[in-house]
Parts: C-alpha cells; structure tokens; sequence
C-alpha cells in the first residue's frame, strides 16, 4: 500500500501539471524521486544462505618413519603451538647422535693438537742456528765447512719451512673435519627431535589417527588440530553489482535460530573474480572472531555486509 507522504506528492503533482505549467511539474517531479529515495532501504547487503567454515585445519604428519610410542593427546584437547602431540620410538636416533658426538670429540682433539707444528718450528730454528754456525766458521777459517755440508744444511733447513707449512695445513684440515662432524651432530639431533611430533598451531585437536605400537611411514598424518576463532564465513552475491570493493566492509553474522545479540563481527577478506555464467554470482569470504569457539563450523546464518 503506498505511503501517504508519497500519495500525497503524487496529487500535488498532478494539481501543479494543471495549474503551473511544465517548469513547476519537473521540480515537483525531482521532489517526488527524492522522498522515493528516502523511502528505499538501507544499501546494507544481506546473505541469508551463509555459512561458516575452518580458516584452520590442520592434519599434522611425521617427518620420519617409526613406532608409534606415546599418543599425549586426545580428541577436543586444547593444545599450544609446540605441544607435543606423538613420540617415535627414537632408541637408534639416540645411538646415532651419541656416535656423532663422539666423532666430533675426537675431530676437535685432532684439530686442537699442534704437537707437530710446534715441533717443526722448533727444527727450523735449530737449523737455521745450524747454518748461522757454519757460515761463520767459513768466515774465520776459509774451507771450515765444505760446500756440499753447507747444501745439505741449506736442505735441512727448507725441510723444516716445509715441515712447518704441511703442520698448518694438517690443523686447518682437522679444523675442517671437526666443522663436518659438528654439522653431523646438528643432523643427528634434528633426526632425534623429530621422534617428538608437536603442534604448529594453537587448536583443538579434532581427530587422532594413530595409537601406540603402530608402524607410520614418513608422511602419515597423525593428528589434526582445528581453531574457531577465528571462523570463515562464506556465501554468494551477484557479481554483476559487486565485486573486490567490499573487501575490508564490516560484516555481522546471525546463526539460524539466534539471535541479535549473539552476531559475530568481522570484516569481508576476499570477493572472488570468478562470475557464474549462469547465475551471476560470486563467491565472497568474510573472516570473524569467535573467541569463546561457540559457533562451530558448517553453522548456516545470515550474513550483513555493513
């Protein structure tokens, strides 16, 4: 039924196309769309057939192959990111780790021992003494020291420069060993840690697959853990009038049956390009808050695009 206020503009328009002429009736023609346009409701978009869904859902697998030796969880337990979730049997990482450790004890030893390089610097100062001695009793007494004592003393000595450098080189490379060998030890530790499967997220564990005495392969997923907060909401809209420009408008959801006080607030995240031949429609994302987790996933409601 019409409002009176319209009625009403309809009859003064007509009273003035009679008595005023073409000038008057077009403003009152202006007048008339403006309290039409007062009238229309609010420019909120609604999404009755929305939707919740998880934003997170993760199914956590192990990094190794093993026995399943402890399952520390259950489902609906609350867990913290790094909580340890499953233990591996890890007996042999252990051994392995303890080995490597052992073998960069005694790389660092190695490297650490300089016995040999002090010993050849101690020879190259005996022999350069040597040489030193002898070239001055050639001095004194001509033909003291024949030519070919004074060459192999010459040898000595280069022999004992060499000697030097080949100890240095020795140390490096056992300094080297001992770099390789903590590097085995790093590798042998992350092996072991990886027996302790934890959690990435924060959640709720939702589903545990594995028990105690089992045999997982690398790979298998032992637990998922879920959060709901916050939660997705999704639902479609028409394409043809909206689009990304939504992105970041406030939302209010309403689950079927509640009520007002009891919306959750968010704001739309994502407003799909892909349009519906057919329909027109696109699909749009809406990310809400649900700290106490009372609205669970694939609850239907009503979605309002502030």
């Amino acid at each position: 039924m019409p409002k009176p206020n319209l009625v009403l503009a309809g009859l003064t328009f007509a009273l003035l196309s009679l008595c005023f002429g073409p000038h008057v009736v077009a403003q009152a023609d202006a007048e008339t769309r403006d309290d039409a346009a007062d009238a229309s409701p609010s420019d909120a978009l609604v999404i009755k057939e929305a939707q919740t869904s998880l934003i997170q859902n993760v199914s956590i697998a192990t990094p190794v192959s093993g026995v399943v030796s402890v399952v520390q969880v259950q489902e609906g337990d609350r867990v913290q990111a790094d909580t340890s979730l499953v233990t591996l049997e890890d007996n042999l990482a252990e051994e392995e780790l303890a080995a490597a450790k052992a073998a960069l004890d005694a790389a660092r030893l190695e490297s650490d021992n300089d016995v040999n390089l002090r010993f050849a610097q101690r020879t190259l100062q005996v022999r350069e003494h040597e040489m030193k001695q002898s070239r001055l009793a050639n001095d004194t007494y001509a033909g003291a020291v024949s030519d070919f004592e004074l060459e192999e003393i010459r040898l000595k000595v280069d022999q004992a420069a060499l000697a030097i450098e080949q100890a240095r080189h020795e140390l490096m490379i056992a300094a080297a060993a001992a770099v390789e060998k903590q590097a085995a030890v790093s590798i042998a530790q992350t092996r072991l840690d990886q027996h302790s499967v934890t959690s990435r997220v924060a959640g709720e564990v939702a589903q545990v697959d594995v028990q105690p005495g089992q045999w997982v392969e690398a790979g298998t997923k032992l637990v998922r853990v879920i959060s709901l907060d916050p939660l997705r909401v999704e639902g479609f809209i028409d394409g043809r009038k909206h689009g990304p420009g939504l992105i970041g408008r406030n939302v209010r959801f309403t689950p079927a049956g509640a009520d007002e006080d009891e919306s959750l607030t968010g704001h739309v995240s994502f407003v799909s390009r892909e349009l519906h031949p057919v329909t027109g429609q696109v699909r749009l994302w809406a990310t809400v808050d649900n700290p106490d987790g009372r609205i669970g996933s694939g609850t239907p409601g009503t979605l309002v695009v502030e």
